[in-house]
């Protein structure tokens, strides 16, 4: 009887918790809940969005001073780049990456991920033209 009343009430648990309103709690890269932060921002990229380049070998962009710098992350065309982060004195991080193979011509696609030191995460990516 008790398994029986157990089951129930879990499955009338569930039920209830489907129709509470959802207030997007996050739990956070360092593993506390997070309800309220500030998710990183990428600026300042180069080549810049739509660019057109004779040769994609290099790129750089700013992180914001809320950035985690453990948690960058860059990827050109899918594939996982290496990149040398510096801080600046604003807090504000500068980062390079240089690609091992040039991109002679085509699309490229760079794609930045990151977290901030309160928790938020964000995603950041643009293109540029090669060959041009």
């Amino acid at each position: 009887m008790f398994r029986r009343f157990a089951c129930r009430s879990l499955a009338g648990l569930a039920l209830a918790s489907l129709s509470l309103p959802s207030f997007g709690f996050v739990i956070g890269h360092h593993g506390g809940l997070i309800l309220n932060c500030t998710a990183p921002v990428f600026f300042d990229e180069s080549p810049a969005k739509d660019a057109k380049v004779p040769l994609f070998d290099k790129f750089s962009f700013t992180a914001s001073e809320n950035t985690d710098p453990e948690t960058l992350h860059v990827w050109v065309n899918n594939q996982p780049v290496a990149v040398t982060i510096t801080p600046e004195r604003s807090g504000r991080l500068n980062v390079q990456g240089a690609l091992p193979q040039p991109i002679p011509y085509g699309r490229v696609w760079i794609k930045v991920t990151g977290v901030s030191d309160d928790g938020c995460d964000d995603i950041h990516s643009w293109y540029v033209q090669a060959g041009q």
